[in-house]
């Protein structure tokens, strides 16, 4: 009989710090895993996780809460929000086409690929159906939801099938995708763009030490106010039947106050203090997301899965390099929005913004990327992946 100890907010929130130093203690100790960019949440995290997997064969396991890992995930946008400009949005349009598009082609490539793969060995399309775009760039939500029609199509554990695929993709992804962003920033000498996205102010360039309390107590009030204005736009959004997640409604709310405040003059962001908050929450977020891992599904996997999942790893890679990098421009952001598609491609948002992080703190920033991300990777390629499941799985 298993026995499930619940951590509460305050027990999650206190073990996510266990994991971010044990992360930082970790990559001081071993040198190769700051030199190709592996996350130091990721690193904690994982640790944990197969902590939990150990106590796990002796019929114990910990589950943490979530509400603090989602509040953690709005401020880290809201943060990202006011640093970016009208300007860079209409620069990006021609990449968030690429990328949409690209969204559209690689859940198709995804679902021909394992069918195509049943066919040609004879395996049983159902069971290979657990390694499509359910679990590769459906992660958890869509993992248990089209799980759960491949059993209702008598598919024997599907829901936890398709979830061991999805869990074996967000570990494989969050140790895969900062290496492949330094290969390619290494190799083509690429440089983040200089341009400041806004022009500092007096009052920006003058903050001090003694006046960083004040200043962080100010902005805290800030973000707090953007994220309930964010909340309140999306409640309305969804009575008209619009589904937008709390931290994209945040992050654009962000953005429309930050460049009113630019325009008029008439308020002040601190920017600064913005951004601290902003990092801090986003290594909460990702400890608190690796560390609830659960890796004994890894226990379900079997061999035809592990092939179909090998065929999908090398597609996601060749994506990642010619229909990303390539067709977005071949620059720094272009290699950032690479490695972290890896992400939404075979695992899941916290793999794609683990490599955000880790890119964009060792090398510079890239705004594009954590504007791009979250629409296109997080908000738009659900119901795009549903769509397009609910069409092949007319054909069972």
């Amino acid at each position: 009989m298993l026995e499930i100890i619940n951590l509460n907010l305050y027990e999650t929130a206190g073990l996510a710090v266990v994991v971010l130093f044990l992360g930082m203690i970790l990559k001081q100790k071993v040198s190769f895993l700051d030199k190709y960019c592996i996350p130091s949440p990721v690193v904690g995290g994982l640790l944990v996780a197969f902590i939990n997997y150990v106590i796990y064969q002796f019929g114990f396991v910990f589950t943490t809460d979530r509400t603090l890992e989602k509040l953690c995930l709005v401020l880290f946008f809201t943060s990202v929000g006011v640093q970016i400009d009208f300007s860079l949005i209409k620069r990006s349009f021609s990449t968030f086409a690429f990328l949409l598009v690209g969204i559209v082609v690689l859940i198709f490539a995804q679902n021909i690929l394992c069918l195509s793969l049943a066919s040609l060995f004879d395996l049983d399309k159902l069971m290979a159906f657990t390694t499509s775009s359910i679990s590769m760039a459906g992660g958890t939500g869509i993992s248990e939801q089209f799980g759960g029609f491949l059993e209702d199509m008598n598919l024997a554990d599907g829901t936890n099938l398709s979830l061991s695929m999805c869990t074996l993709g967000v570990l494989v992804s969050a140790l895969v995708g900062g290496p492949f962003g330094r290969f390619l920033i290494l190799k083509y000498k690429l440089k983040p763009n200089s341009d400041k996205l806004f022009a500092e102010n007096i009052e920006d360039s003058n903050v001090t030490n003694s006046t960083f309390p004040a200043n962080l107590a100010k902005a805290s009030f800030q973000i707090a106010f953007i994220i309930g204005i964010g909340s309140v736009c999306c409640e309305f959004l969804f009575q008209a039947g619009i589904s937008v997640p709390y931290y994209i409604g945040a992050m654009l709310v962000a953005i429309i106050l930050r460049n009113l405040s630019i325009k008029t003059g008439r308020y002040h962001f601190y920017t600064g203090e913005l951004n601290y908050i902003g990092v801090l929450s986003l290594s909460f977020y990702l400890a608190m997301n690796f560390m609830g891992l659960a890796v004994w599904q890894f226990g379900l996997i079997n061999i035809l899965q592990l092939g179909i999942f090998v065929a999908q790893f090398i597609l996601m890679l060749l994506f990642a390099f010619f229909m990303v990098y390539i067709l977005t421009g071949r620059d720094y952001d272009a290699a950032v929005l690479s490695a972290s598609s890896i992400g939404f491609g075979i695992g899941g948002p916290s793999s794609s913004v683990a490599t955000l992080m880790v890119l964009t703190g060792k090398y510079g920033p890239s705004f594009k990327s954590y504007l791009l991300f979250p629409i296109v990777g997080f908000m738009l390629a659900d119901p795009i992946n549903c769509i397009i499941l609910s069409y092949f799985m007319r054909m069972f």
